[in-house]
């Protein structure tokens, strides 16, 4: 996956697709060959880059074994795409997304709405999402089909403005914030189906969203965190949490499961950080502090 160009404002490249922002590349590490790409945004203005992490699969479609990639984008669209080949097979929105109203399958490419026209006329717009998810790994489970992951419900108020190179400063060519609906979810734990493009189950997160990655065991587990420390468990069939810890600080990273000798172990990292996780409620209250802890199951 690769991120965005910068500044964010197009004026600045004419308003062109940008080859190879924010898309995915298929490269042959033996000698570097660059066998396909898929641009997910043409021109990408709103920091919604491509690096999201893909997920590889094999799914029956239509009667036919696919070989696919899954990416769960920042942009707000989850995409099913032929990894032999970089076509797409389906974009389905997994958030809230105001920017285009869908992609088309036969171009790739997303249909805008005005968002993109207003703002490059200089408006001031609300952007959705300003994530889908937060750099956070999403979890595949190929019994069920789903993909499990942690969305954010938050939208960026964006205005495009004049850009002077400064070094040491930044480069975005953007006044942007960030905004949540009061009384509405920041974000969810979701369950998310990415043939049908329907949520098997959400599970709301009010007044703070999870940069926390998603885990899925074969015994029917989700191991995720929130950013107030508590690593948990949820169940895969119907999202509700089945254990909890408290660490001693944020859960921002992918929780990991491993066998030692015989006995599996489950570890996480608990840290607070992340400018965009300082926009949260109660930030400051978290305490500050890395460290690592870890889960065996017991012996039987």
């Amino acid at each position: 996956g690769t991120g965005n160009a910068e500044p964010y404002n197009p004026a600045y490249r004419g308003g062109l697709d940008s080859l190879y922002t924010a898309s995915v590349l298929a490269i042959r590490p033996k000698n570097g060959e660059l066998v396909w790409h898929y641009q997910y945004m043409p021109n990408e203005s709103f920091d919604l880059d491509g690096s999201a992490e893909p997920v590889i699969a094999d799914l029956s479609i239509d009667g036919q074994v696919r070989k696919v990639l899954m990416v769960a984008n920042k942009n707000g669209f989850l995409y099913l795409i032929d990894r032999t080949n970089g076509g797409l097979i389906a974009a389905h929105p997994y958030v809230k997304v105001n920017w285009a109203s869908h992609i088309d399958l036969k171009t790739g490419r997303p249909v805008l709405t005005d968002v993109y026209d207003r703002a490059a006329r200089g408006e001031t717009v609300e952007v959705w999402p300003s994530r889908g998810t937060n750099a956070t790994l999403m979890a595949f489970n190929p019994k069920t089909g789903l993909v499990y992951l942690n969305s954010w419900e938050i939208a960026r108020i964006l205005k495009y403005v004049k850009f002077d190179f400064v070094l040491g400063q930044g480069s975005t060519g953007v006044d942007t914030s960030f905004r949540a609906p009061p009384g509405e979810p920041w974000g969810y734990h979701m369950a998310f189906d990415p043939l049908s493009g329907k949520a098997k189950w959400k599970v709301p997160l009010m007044e703070t969203a999870s940069s926390a990655g998603m885990l899925a065991t074969d015994g029917g587990l989700l191991f995720t965190g929130l950013l107030t420390g508590e690593f948990i468990a949820l169940d895969q069939e119907t999202g509700q949490t089945l254990w909890k810890f408290k660490t001693g600080s944020a859960i921002n990273s992918p929780p990991i499961t491993y066998t030692h000798q015989g006995r599996q172990f489950v570890t996480v990292l608990s840290g607070v950080g992340g400018s965009v996780n300082r926009r949260m409620k109660d930030y400051d209250l978290i305490p500050v502090g890395g460290s690592v802890t870890t889960f065996a199951l017991m012996p039987e």
